[in-house]
């Protein structure tokens, strides 16, 4: 009778427990993914699409970072994009640099 309840709590157990699967993003699909979310955010906060190719993605501290620069009109735009392992976002940084003379302002943009 003991063996029967211990067979159904394993049971039980074994069909709660499924083993979580993660998904790793090659360097293409993460460089892909970070264009696409850094442009649909410059389209969404400045009316423009500055990335193009750009710079390769890095795998630093488990993490995807890109970055890149993007010239447009009198001036640039900076993004930063960290994605998970996974694919999923982490963060999404733009920041607009005007030049001025010999001044530099700059003006950061969070989401």
């Amino acid at each position: 009778m003991k063996a029967m309840y211990i067979a159904a709590v394993v049971m039980l157990l074994a069909g709660c427990a499924s083993p979580r699967q993660t998904t790793s993003l090659t360097a293409d699909q993460a460089k892909t993914l970070a264009l696409q979310l850094s442009n649909d955010k410059a389209f969404t906060v400045y009316g423009c699409r500055p990335f193009h190719d750009g710079e390769p993605v890095c795998f630093i501290n488990g993490r995807w970072v890109w970055r890149d620069l993007g010239g447009v009109a009198s001036y640039d735009v900076e993004a930063t994009v960290v994605l998970a392992a996974d694919g999923s976002i982490n963060r999404v940084d733009l920041k607009a640099l005007y030049n001025k003379g010999d001044l530099a302002q700059t003006m950061r943009v969070f989401p």
